[in-house]
């Protein structure tokens, strides 16, 4: 352990003398997950958590002789659950067996879906939570809670549904959890179990809820809250999150989100543990806003000691699936004609991010000005740029002077994340400021915006109205896709000449229930006459409708239909029997009329 203040030396001794010279007194049944799929990983743990095993996982091959270490040769049941198309070893039972443990204690499981295969081990699990396994992070969030009350996770997609709404159909569920982000197929089939709903479209509010229905879970059985709060980012499974003693807090990267500090100041918490050392920046920001007192727990003492001193080995942690963001300010300069900052962002993801500036300062003539930006935060679309645009005035309003500077440099700090309200990365950069003079005379009208079917999406007709060519998107906001509110973007930026109209195609997927809930259509298009320079904005607002049939599809189709009728039905002849041409009057054979 490692304690964020003076006695943190003494405290890491401690720690790891108890790791390394402490003896293990347990002799529990064990079971150990070798897969190198997270899911096998989870539920293998869960599973045991729940069947009181002690549990435990491999995270390489070579990780697998040293996990024998841990294990007490008295102890009377293992069994190793091994994937079938991905273990991390081949017949660990044979490896266990060579380090001296019983074979007859010994058990190998071999599955390719180990979530649903034990489910059938717990005949007993009336309580569920249901999941989508793309958003590892969600099966963290909820892994305290579901040991402490007793339920079993489902990772449930479209693609596996229909076996898990099998295996539940013939078992009593008294109570279901869907959590976070699912298909509305899933959603959908599991609404006979009138589930609790835990989705507020941000992973950190997820978690705040998931937290307190723990807290208020533990004061019923336990008769008070819990003190102790492990932080974390969600990222890996380590063994600490399946004991149940205490629930899991998200916590960014480098940055906290306002909500997280908001709850930790009125909850009953007084201690938090970080697991792995690489938030110990963000843990230090947690301790000082909100007065909670940080440990971390950062490693393990070796399990093959070589030596007098034993050297500490990392936690024994799984990866999870994540969504990287990755973010960067490309350029900023000045237009001297409007005498604004314009600042390029650049989103080098392929999923799209909320950023908001919390510095912009100007260095010009060994003086610094910083120019305020009380804005929403800003959405930017996956691998896509942005150009932001601010009036080149101080916090009291005044001018800047840059008109006599040409050496200028700006300081910028921007926090982003993948919600409004998920802004846990953070990015600073120096770059140095360029001065051009463009009065951009673009003027784009904003005619119609109509969805297609059969495109899955959005067009958004614009014409270019002014006495220049122009560049523009669009975004789709505040629109609500199974269950939530979000932004879409154009995948392209278009071309318009001076005069001309052309449309934008924005791709989003509608369900008949997703297009009752939007009536209204609120649409953005940003303009300009430089490309990587949109620094115009339109916005309307349209009642839904969808685009006009396409006819020329349907006379097409029923000209092929015809075609195929006059080339396969045929007229028989009761003269001859032949089988002539529809359109014929006569007989090609006899000759005689045909009726």
């Amino acid at each position: 352990m490692y304690i964020l203040n003076r006695r943190a030396g003494i405290l890491v001794f401690v720690f790891l003398i108890g790791v390394l010279f402490l003896p293990s007194v347990s002799a529990a049944p064990r079971a150990i997950a070798n897969s190198a799929d997270w899911e096998d990983v989870y539920s293998v743990m869960l599973f045991g958590e729940l069947n009181n095993y002690d549990t435990s996982f491999l995270t390489s091959t070579s990780h697998a002789k040293l996990m024998t270490n841990l294990i007490p040769q008295d102890v009377e049941e293992i069994r190793v659950y091994s994937s079938i198309m991905n273990p991390f070893v081949n017949n660990y039972e044979s490896i266990l067996i060579s380090e001296g443990f019983d074979a007859d204690s010994i058990e190998e499981i071999r599955s390719n879906n180990f979530n649903l295969d034990l489910l059938e081990e717990l005949p007993g699990i009336t309580r569920f939570i249901v999941i989508d396994p793309s958003y590892g992070y969600n099966a963290i969030s909820v892994a305290p809670f579901a040991v402490l009350g007793n339920y079993y996770v489902l990772f449930v997609d479209e693609t596996n549904l229909p076996r898990i709404d099998a295996a539940l159909s013939g078992r009593t569920v008294d109570e279901m959890i869907l959590y976070g982000i699912l298909d509305r197929t899933v959603r959908d089939r599991f609404a006979r179990y009138d589930p609790v709903v835990i989705n507020t479209g941000d992973r950190f509010d997820n978690n705040i809820e998931i937290t307190k229905r723990y807290q208020e879970l533990h004061e019923e059985l336990k008769g008070s809250p819990r003190k102790q709060v492990l932080l974390t980012n969600g990222e890996f499974i380590e063994a600490s999150f399946f004991t149940g003693v205490d629930p899991v807090l998200f916590i960014g990267y480098s940055n906290v989100p306002q909500q997280v500090r908001d709850y930790l100041e009125t909850s009953a918490f007084e201690v938090g543990t970080l697991i792995g050392n690489e938030l110990i920046g963000t843990a230090t920001f947690v301790k000082r806003q909100t007065g909670l007192s940080v440990f971390v727990k950062f490693g393990q003492g070796a399990r093959a000691p070589t030596g007098p001193v034993a050297r500490v080995e990392d936690l024994d942690r799984f990866p999870l699936p994540v969504y990287n963001l990755n973010l960067d300010v490309i350029a900023a300069t000045i237009n001297t004609a409007t005498a604004q900052l314009e600042i390029t962002y650049q989103n080098l993801a392929e999923i799209g991010s909320y950023l908001q500036n919390i510095l912009i300062r100007l260095n010009l003539d060994g003086e610094s000005y910083v120019i305020p930006d009380d804005s929403d935060p800003t959405f930017i679309d996956g691998n896509s740029f942005k150009t932001l645009v601010f009036d080149l005035k101080d916090a009291e309003g005044n001018d800047i002077p840059f008109q006599g500077s040409d050496n200028i440099t700006l300081d910028i700090s921007v926090i982003y994340g993948e919600s409004t309200k998920s802004l846990e990365q953070t990015l600073e950069k120096t770059l140095s400021i360029e001065k051009v003079n463009v009065m951009d005379e673009a003027s784009i009208e904003l005619l119609d915006v109509v969805y297609s079917k059969r495109d899955k999406g959005f067009y958004i007709t614009i014409k270019n109205i002014g006495e220049v060519d122009a560049y523009a998107a669009a975004e789709i906001y505040d629109l609500y896709v199974n269950t939530q509110y979000g932004i879409y973007g154009s995948e392209k930026t278009i071309f318009l000449e001076k005069g001309k109209s052309g449309e934008i195609f924005v791709p989003v997927e509608l369900t008949e229930e997703d297009i009752a809930n939007n009536e209204k259509i609120n649409v953005r298009v940003l303009y300009g006459q430089r490309e990587n320079a949109l620094i115009k904005i339109i916005t309307g607002v349209f009642e839904f409708k969808y685009s006009s049939p396409d006819f020329a599809v349907y006379i097409l189709v029923v000209l092929v239909v015809i075609l195929l009728l006059l080339i396969f039905l045929k007229k028989k002849c009761k003269n001859c029997g032949y089988r002539n041409s529809i359109l014929r009057k006569t007989c090609k054979k006899c000759k005689e009329p045909l009726r």
